[in-house]
């Protein structure tokens, strides 16, 4: 058996599922009238003592990390 490879790949189909949820989670549920935001990913690296001081922050206050992080950058960006 030396030298025999075997390929593990996705299940067919797999990506395309992956690649449809992530698209379907990055637009906001529109509301009545008013149209879709579309929403882009931000992925930064920041140090442990930082991501549990938002945490803590976030589950202080009841909300989302994430929402938390969009308000400090909209207050900041004055949007």
């Amino acid at each position: 058996m030396i030298g025999k490879r075997v390929s593990i790949g996705l299940k067919p189909g797999a990506q395309k599922r992956a690649d449809d949820w992530v698209s379907d989670s990055a637009t906001a549920p529109p509301e009545e009238g008013v149209p879709p935001v579309v929403m882009k990913r931000l992925t930064i690296d920041i140090p442990e003592d930082l991501h549990r001081a938002l945490k803590v922050k976030a589950a202080t206050d009841g909300v989302k990390m994430a929402d938390l992080v969009r308000s400090w950058i909209t207050e900041r960006c004055e949007i």
